[in-house]
């Protein structure tokens, strides 16, 4: 509750509606306006309450007071226009829940003054839909955002934001901090959990990749569809938080196909959605030869050392309506050597093989895997 007195001669009280309602300003015929920030890396939103008031010339007293334990009494302010001059913040004599100011006025009138303070108990999650048509380039991205007010305060006629870091840290150089408003969020209730808008449409490139892991599925083909974030403005800088996506993948058909996936990236790097299996894409894999060469002993005699030969071959069938482009994923641990005949690129623990099946064809595709192990480890 906030109450502004003044001489007899104009007497002012303003009071919130109820006693664990907001600590707002009020004037008649005048609605506060209630500004959160909400910020990834940081608990707490960030109020800024703000009316309109009137002021006698000379000294008035303002008094901040509530109820909850969810607001900051550190970090309250008070910020009144030029023309009145604000004074030292006190805490009155027993009041725990309570902090006053002194505002001096050079004329009577009404002022605009605006409370700031840090708020804990209003949580928020996030939850995006990607939607994507097959064979097109590019996808469009959504998010929404769940609001719950477990404040005890009463929070009206809201403007939400939601800002990609912590507070302070600016980086104007860099256009400052990646900041969303969150729209279709008027009013917060304690207890109250509103669904509002975050992010509006966005379209990102996209492209649809056809991949076989040997180690988890190696007679399985997985369509997975690779999303290129932005490389420029606030989200080639920041991720958008984390959190549940659904992904449609809209034909034309009378059926969407709906998805379950997660929503995590890093900034301007391309991150993947698993479409799950492509049942039309038919893989078997063949061992071929399995083999232990080149043998070698320790001084006793015992086998010290050998490498193991073996030969694969993956058969595949495309049954779908599309050519495909497939991704052969093979581990290959440090000891060992690999060889094909086929495109491919090794990486880290693992060599990437490209082929490409014709709708209604067949691809063949063959590698060796020389095993090292003991002392022909090289």
């Amino acid at each position: 509750m906030i109450r502004a007195t003044v001489p007899p001669t104009v007497m002012l009280t303003l009071v919130a509606a109820v006693a664990w309602a907001a600590p707002v300003l009020r004037h008649e015929g005048t609605d506060t306006v209630t500004q959160v920030v909400l910020y990834t890396g940081a608990p707490n939103a960030l109020v800024r309450q703000s009316s309109m008031v009137r002021l006698h010339e000379g000294a008035n007293s303002l008094t901040f007071e509530w109820a909850t334990d969810k607001i900051d009494a550190v970090g309250v302010r008070l910020h009144a226009p030029a023309g009145v001059a604000v004074g030292e913040m006190i805490r009155p004599a027993g009041a725990d829940k309570a902090l006053q100011w002194t505002l001096t006025s050079q004329a009577d009138g009404i002022v605009p003054v605006t409370m700031v303070y840090g708020l804990a108990g209003v949580k928020w999650a996030p939850r995006y839909r990607l939607t994507w048509t097959p064979g097109a380039d590019e996808a469009v991205l959504r998010g929404y955002v769940t609001v719950t007010n477990e404040s005890g305060v009463e929070l009206a006629g809201v403007r939400a934001q939601l800002v990609l870091g912590r507070p302070g840290v600016a980086v104007p150089e860099q256009g400052g901090q990646p900041t969303f408003p969150i729209t279709g969020l008027d009013a917060l209730s304690p207890g109250a959990s509103v669904r509002a808008s975050l992010l509006a449409p966005m379209t990102l490139g996209a492209r649809l990749i056809h991949r076989i892991d040997s180690e988890r599925a190696p007679e399985q083909v997985r369509r997975w569809l690779g999303i290129q974030p932005p490389t420029a403005g606030g989200l080639g800088r920041e991720v958008l938080p984390p959190g549940p996506m659904t992904v449609i993948v809209d034909d034309g058909g009378e059926f969407e196909e709906m998805i379950a996936a997660e929503l995590r990236y890093e900034p301007g790097e391309e991150f993947e959605v698993d479409l799950g299996v492509a049942r039309d894409i038919l893989v078997e894999r063949r061992l071929l030869e399995r083999s232990t060469l080149r043998l070698e002993f320790d001084r006793l005699g015992r086998v010290s050392g050998f490498d193991t030969i073996e030969r694969y071959e993956l058969q595949v069938r495309n049954l779908s309506a599309a050519d495909a482009d497939l991704e052969v994923v093979e581990t290959v641990l440090a000891p060992w050597d690999f060889e094909t005949d086929a495109l491919h690129v090794n990486e880290a623990g693992r060599v990437v093989m490209h082929l490409r099946v014709p709708t209604g064809g067949d691809g063949l595709l063959q590698f060796t895997l020389t095993k090292h192990s003991g002392t022909r480890i090289p």
